[in-house]
């Protein structure tokens, strides 16, 4: 059986101000989708947390780790920043995801600050995933072997971009 984790990332989780639907909710559509979950960590947002608990995970490989929260445009949301570092992967400003968040702001009519390109700046090799519903691009990205997908902790967001993108290519990958 195909072996997954989920790693909320999150002080606002982590002190009990918000409760954690989104681990909950994403480990039944993993169990659905025939996968183990083996793990659910919770985690503060700080480089150092997110980047041990990466390393971690991956010293156990499993098949899939989903991560939520810290993809935004704010100080504190250094996700994707800190798995890629954790990774030894450079971050670069992809240009998929920056035509996905440019979209966003022009339809809203607000400019596109640097706070804003952040959420575009992705490790090298992944790929951004379509958020229909919000501002920041999840991200999926395949390192030995194990895939990693990192998502808004906005519940409608992690949702919409699971259930879209996510889903979809993990249905494939059990055929």
């Amino acid at each position: 059986m195909r072996r997954a984790e989920i790693v909320t990332v999150g002080r606002e989780v982590l002190r009990g101000f918000t409760v954690n639907t989104n681990a909950s909710w994403l480990a039944q559509r993993l169990v659905e989708l025939g996968f183990d979950v083996r793990r659910v960590t919770v985690i503060d947002d700080t480089m150092e947390d997110i980047g041990s608990v990466t390393r971690e995970v991956l010293s156990r490989s499993p098949d899939v780790v989903i991560y939520t929260g810290g993809l935004g445009p704010t100080f504190d949301d250094i996700t994707v920043e800190a798995v890629g570092r954790a990774l030894n992967l450079e971050l670069r400003i992809d240009e998929e995801a920056l035509k996905m968040v440019k979209a966003v702001y022009e339809r809203l009519g607000l400019p596109l600050t640097e706070e804003r390109v952040k959420m575009a700046r992705l490790p090298v090799g992944s790929e951004p995933l379509p958020n229909p519903v919000g501002t920041a691009p999840g991200v999926w990205l395949k390192y030995q072997d194990v895939i990693f997908v990192l998502l808004p902790g906005v519940p409608g967001e992690m949702k919409a971009i699971f259930e879209g993108s996510v889903k979809p290519r993990l249905e494939k990958l059990s055929k």
